[in-house]
């Protein structure tokens, strides 16, 4: 199972590291940047698109991993 998180704009997971992200019924791989055009924003892990809805996040674990989902 995955333990999805809620997306606070207010408190933001750390940037720039990949997490599993999900904009309604869409789920991809992607990270969270700061940059001067579009601000706080998420973009696919392939840096192909700005991902604008983001409602939930997970963090990513290799097995045997411990992860702060919660």
């Amino acid at each position: 199972m995955i333990n999805w998180i809620k997306y606070d704009p207010a408190n933001p997971p750390e940037h720039r590291k990949m997490y599993l992200m999900c904009e309604g019924e869409d789920i991809g791989l992607g990270y969270l940047e700061d940059n001067e055009v579009f601000g706080l924003s998420w973009w696919d892990a392939g840096e192909t698109g700005l991902w604008k809805d983001v409602t939930h996040y997970a963090h990513i674990n290799l097995l045997g991993e411990e992860t702060d989902n919660e």
